[in-house]
């Protein structure tokens, strides 16, 4: 989910709605439109398009990998000049060496105004310097590089869009209805292509999950962030599910998930209908914030207790002014009544 859920910055959903009267609400009874809603909107103040993943080399070696794109906008207004700044584009990229203990990140901002960043509104293309998403509803083509690693993978979806909420419309707030995104994902996509970390370029495998959103508004006044869950199970099902925290610890309750069957059919779950349970916690050395690091989740409907457990520790993503805070995600592995891999996205903490 990415709120809203998603881990473009904090601060930048936490911004005052002063702007939102630019930008269009998001109001319960839109359709969706494919393909659309893949495509850069301009209506929307914060759009992202988020991918998550787990790769395998040939030698069996695990990785895990977040690649990110947010479009912020600023206002909306006519230039002449190309140094009028309309919108920030933003990029994150990460990447999990499960097998060395290693978590490489980068972050990447611009304002688009030479061309190193933009977002197309009549195709699938959204660009921050090197990290780049193109392709179709069929086929994406990912690529991002750094310093230290980089990965070029094609991803073809293995289930239909899954529609959050009421018809992807995914209210995030008791305090009001406008608090609130357009939400669809692709919950599992297979993935190919190579991986380089230094001097090392792999062939990969895997699968990987992609959301979509679409918001005029951050966080409510009493709500500080939130925890999102996107389970892939070997048996062929996933999981969606996020937790709204108030500044009182208490949950809202417009938190809710998605549970999508081996067939590509599904059903929302509301706040009720789950429970997560935190069983152990991390202390980050480079910022001392101390996160959730284990988890239970429990659907008593569908019999199902699972155990979520970060396959490393150390997968902090440090943020700045002007891409945000810092916020921990990772990639798990799963295990109880059903097996498979995870990502966790933690922020406010």
């Amino acid at each position: 989910m990415k709120h809203i859920i998603v881990a473009c910055a904090l601060s930048i959903l936490m911004v005052s709605g002063t702007l939102a009267g630019e930008y269009r609400d998001v109001t319960p009874g839109y359709k969706m439109n494919f393909p659309g809603d893949f495509y850069y909107r301009k209506d929307f103040r914060v759009q992202w398009w988020y991918f998550t993943g787990h790769l395998r080399d040939v030698k069996g070696r695990e990785y895990g990998y977040e690649l990110t794109f947010f479009v912020v906008g600023v206002q909306k207004r006519k230039y002449r000049s190309r140094f009028g700044v309309d919108n920030i584009y933003i990029s994150h990229f990460a990447i999990s060496d499960v097998n060395s203990d290693k978590f490489y990140f980068t972050e990447k901002a611009d304002s688009g105004a030479y061309g190193f960043a933009g977002a197309d509104n009549h195709n699938l293309k959204v660009w921050v310097g090197d990290n780049t998403l193109e392709g179709t509803m069929k086929k994406m083509h990912l690529t991002a590089r750094s310093k230290h690693d980089s990965i070029d993978l094609f991803l073809i979806p293995g289930k239909p869009v899954v529609l959050n909420g009421e018809n992807g419309y995914s209210r995030k707030s008791e305090e009001s209805p406008l608090i609130s995104s357009y939400y669809f994902s692709y919950t599992r996509l297979a993935t190919r292509g190579t991986l380089t970390i230094g001097d090392n370029t792999y062939p990969v495998d895997g699968e990987s999950w992609f959301d979509r959103e679409m918001s005029s508004r951050g966080l409510a006044k009493n709500e500080t962030g939130w925890d999102w869950f996107s389970v892939q199970l070997y048996d062929g099902r996933e999981i969606m599910l996020y937790l709204l925290r108030h500044r009182d610890g208490s949950i809202d309750p417009f938190s809710a998930g998605t549970l999508v069957f081996r067939d590509g059919s599904y059903r929302h779950l509301s706040v009720k209908e789950f429970r997560v349970t935190v069983l152990g916690h991390y202390r980050s050395p480079k910022t001392g914030i101390r996160y959730p690091s284990k988890w239970q989740i429990v659907i008593p409907a569908e019999d199902m207790k699972l155990v979520v457990n970060p396959l490393m520790e150390n997968q902090e993503l440090t943020g700045t002014p002007a891409t945000g805070p810092a916020y921990w995600e990772g990639t798990c592995k799963v295990e109880g009544t059903g097996k498979g891999r995870a990502y966790v996205e933690l922020t406010g903490y």
